[in-house]
């Protein structure tokens, strides 16, 4: 205790304030933190004089309790004498029951305390563990997505899907318009192809016409010989056919005739022969004054991968007729390997001639090494 600290005593059984004089007097009286005044003092020791000195009733009370002084029970006490007995007697019970009722408050106020206590550090252990659930709700709530966010994007992600719809509707008219489209061309071509005439299966009959004709007419110029009509302007064949068979080497012999119809069939023998050597006798015919012995001719000249046969088609890309052009194109590309386009029935004569141009451009750098 600090020297200027006033310590301010009752007594336990009246109340009345207990100066620290009086305990160093001996007047006042503490014991296992309990005090007795100098009010009270002098009736627990039975004495008149509350200035009585209190130090050998005291003592010999003491050492007639023993033990039960030293473990802190009630002291024994001489009956006074007189009718200050009774109140002797119910001052010791008062103070017996208070003394009691102190410790029994003191150890319920333990008890007490140290429940509080418990329960003080629970609810600090409770408050840090919601601390730690809240700082981590927090934390996960800055992390996440708010909802003013996410009805953005929700609002965003709906524009993109209706814009999206509205681009698959587009597009499916737009098919449905080229489908229709496709229909039309595709009904088109049909009627087209169906109008179309497909002069091939003409063109084997007429050469199967004038091969019987031929034939017929050799059998009547067997049996009746006529005079001959004047030559056309027909090109001379070759007469060397001297490393060909007898019978091709007849057909060759057979190209310079008068009749065109005997000149296609013996046209039509010698390409079908696929005998290289009759190459030489086949290109005299791609000028016939006969347009459909020119045509056969450019048509079997595709078969002849030689300098000549190119140079033969290259001309007749030029034919008045434009079947034999046509044909003469089609073996050109046989032979080139080359897809320049050609049309023979282009009115514009210089589209034509830059379309034959183009492929004597061609041969003008080909040629050194076509064959080889």
């Amino acid at each position: 205790m600090a020297p200027n600290d006033i310590e301010v005593l009752f007594c336990d059984l009246c109340g009345t304030s207990v100066p620290l004089s009086d305990l160093e007097r001996g007047t006042a009286l503490r014991h296992q933190a309990k005090t007795i005044g100098a009010c009270c003092l002098p009736i627990v020791r039975g004495g008149d004089s509350p200035l009585a000195s209190p130090t050998a009733p005291v003592a010999a009370g003491l050492a007639d309790a023993g033990p039960a002084a030293a473990a802190g029970e009630s002291l024994p006490v001489r009956a006074p004498t007189g009718g200050d007995g009774r109140v002797l007697t119910l001052g010791v019970v008062l103070l017996a029951a208070l003394a009691a009722a102190t410790l029994f408050l003191d150890y319920r106020l333990a008890g007490l305390e140290q429940t509080l206590r418990d329960h003080a550090e629970a609810v600090q252990h409770a408050q840090r563990s919601d601390s730690e659930v809240l700082q981590g709700i927090g934390v996960a709530m800055d992390n996440s997505v708010r909802k003013v966010d996410f009805e953005a994007f929700v609002e965003r992600a709906q524009a993109a899907e209706r814009a999206r719809q509205l681009e698959l509707e587009q597009g499916r008219t737009q098919v449905t318009g080229v489908d229709r489209v496709l229909s039309s061309l595709q009904q088109e071509v049909r009627q087209i192809s169906a109008g179309a005439i497909d002069y091939r299966p003409l063109f084997d009959e007429l050469r199967q016409q004038v091969a019987r004709l031929s034939a017929g007419l050799a059998e009547v110029r067997s049996a009746a010989p006529v005079p001959a009509a004047p030559a056309a302007p027909a090109p001379a064949a070759v007469a060397d056919t001297g490393a060909l068979p007898e019978a091709l080497a007849a057909r060759v012999r057979r190209l310079g005739d008068a009749d065109a119809a005997v000149r296609f069939e013996a046209l039509a023998a010698l390409i079908d022969s696929k005998n290289p050597e009759v190459c030489k006798h086949v290109l005299p015919l791609a000028r016939d004054p006969d347009a459909f012995v020119r045509s056969l001719a450019v048509e079997g000249l595709r078969d002849f991968h030689k300098a000549e046969a190119v140079e033969a088609l290259l001309a007749a890309l030029n034919d008045k007729e434009p079947q034999v052009a046509t044909t003469a194109w089609k073996s050109l590309q046989k032979l080139s390997g080359q897809t320049f386009p050609f049309d023979p029935n282009v009115p514009n004569r210089e589209v034509r001639q830059r379309a034959v141009q183009r492929w004597l451009d061609w041969w003008e750098k080909s040629k050194a090494t076509f064959g080889g």
